[in-house]
């Protein structure tokens, strides 16, 4: 169990538009008039003493890269709004970014208070919750993040062809290391496509040309291997896919095992992503495949499905699941048990992700969804559930890919009440709608269609 941050007198009474505490102290940022523009933003991070430990002064729109955290939108805007001070040099500043890069303590977390001008105090986690990139994208080690964060019409001459800026920011290592940076592409292209990050990786190169900081500097020595990362190949096992769903059926994403050549054309051996959660009839079954020719399918760059996003998010989530609390100071997140649906909200019962905790509940406005399930009827959750011990408890709903049902009160006590349809969602979270189980499709062998797609 964490603490929240100290909130002291000096942080209450300062009237700075930005206010951000931190386990090991609070932020103060504030415009200041300086040579670097009327955009110049200060940020003082203050410990014991009255006067900042830490001065640094930046652009606006780069303060990221240098604070190592994320503003927000709404941190921004105030910021742009209030009046420049004038801008004095800490006496005391005994600390440098390094030191901010190397003491998460120093780094507001997502319990953290922030006051912004003439607004209730609200937490660093609600406002990064309510201020989501375009797109996100890492790349397969993990150690880099790119955030399409805006884009907005580029001025150009009536006669020219419409162009987009697509804004940008770069996490290298969990730590933010580059911001106020953005691309131009055409205004055809998705801000939020695989088309624009590959214009962002592509404009990596020209951070050469520029002052940079020492961070940034070994960002860029440890980025050469992005260009291919993102690439635009024709796929080979490990690839990530697309592939067009059935008529009227959604499609689906996942990793290519194995590229099968034909008379007829290549095939695709591939895995989908949902086909690991928990109730898919798939999962623990690394030899279930499914055969698909190469023209249903496409390159993507997307992030595993979890089977919590469009189309096939569930009206709420079920045993099994994985949440991540917004702002809540005691527990990052863990396994839903149970759901309860209220006349005002939506409850979830959940076993935190820290050993020795006991299950607790939350409104599910105070979590967001990480991964999901695909139990295909309730025989299958129910009997998930008795493995677990976890018993029914009235009140609580239960959901499934075909079935849902509310848990009543009985004489012989809490049972399934009535059972209501629920329309499939698609053939990779229930692959057994478009056909019977098949015996494994051993790579090994000579290889068998699973479920055509």
């Amino acid at each position: 169990m964490s603490r929240p941050d100290p909130v002291p007198a000096a942080y209450l009474a300062d009237p700075a538009p930005v206010k951000i505490t931190a386990p090991g102290g609070w932020w103060r940022l504030r415009p200041t008039l300086g040579p670097l523009g009327p955009r110049t933003v200060t940020a003082e991070l203050f410990h014991e003493m009255k006067a900042p430990v830490l001065q640094i002064q930046a652009r606006l729109e780069e303060l990221d890269g240098h604070l190592t955290f994320p503003l927000t939108q709404q941190m921004h805007d105030q910021l742009r709004r209030a009046a420049p001070q004038p801008h004095f040099v800490a006496v005391y500043a005994m600390l440098t970014p390094a030191h901010v890069a190397g003491d998460a303590r120093l780094r507001p977390w997502r319990a953290s208070r922030v006051d912004l001008a003439a607004m209730a105090p609200t937490t660093y986690g609600r406002l990064l919750h309510g201020d989501p990139p375009l797109r996100t994208w890492q790349n397969p080690d993990g150690n880099v993040r790119i955030d399409i964060t805006a884009a907005t019409a580029a001025r150009a001459e009536p006669s020219a062809d419409p162009t987009l800026v697509v804004a940008y920011r770069i996490y290298h290592e969990g730590l933010v290391v580059l911001s106020g940076r953005s691309v131009t592409v055409p205004g055809h292209i998705d801000p939020s496509s695989d088309a624009a990050l590959r214009a962002v990786v592509a404009d990596l190169s020209s951070l050469r040309s520029i002052a940079i900081t020492e961070r940034q500097h070994r960002f860029l020595d440890a980025s050469g291997h992005l260009a291919d990362a993102v690439a635009d190949t024709a796929p080979r096992a490990g690839s990530r896919i697309a592939i067009k769903g059935p008529p009227g059926l959604p499609g689906a994403t996942g990793t290519v095992r194995m590229v099968i050549p034909s008379r007829g054309g290549e095939h695709y051996l591939w895995r989908p992503d949902v086909a690991d959660l928990p109730g898919h009839p798939w999962r623990g079954q690394q030899s279930r495949l499914i055969d698909t020719p190469v023209e249903h399918a496409r390159p993507v760059l997307t992030a595993k499905d979890t089977g919590v996003g469009t189309p096939t998010a569930p009206a709420h989530l079920t045993y099994g699941a994985l949440i991540a609390t917004i702002d809540d100071a005691d527990t990052p997140g863990g396994v839903v048990l149970r759901a309860f649906p209220t006349r005002e909200d939506l409850i979830y019962e959940f076993q935190p992700a820290q050993a020795g905790e006991y299950p607790r509940r939350i409104s599910a406005s105070d979590v967001v969804p990480v991964s999901g399930t695909a139990w295909p009827d309730l025989q299958t959750l129910l009997a998930a559930r008795g493995a677990a011990n976890l018993p029914l408890v009235v009140g609580e709903h239960l959901l499934t890919l075909r079935e849902a049902a509310p848990v009543v009160d009985r004489l012989r006590g809490p049972t399934v009440g009535p059972i209501t349809a629920v329309e499939t969602q698609g053939p990779a979270l229930d692959p057994d709608i478009l056909s019977s189980p098949d015996p494994p499709l051993d790579i090994q062998a000579e290889p068998l269609p699973v479920l055509d797609l």
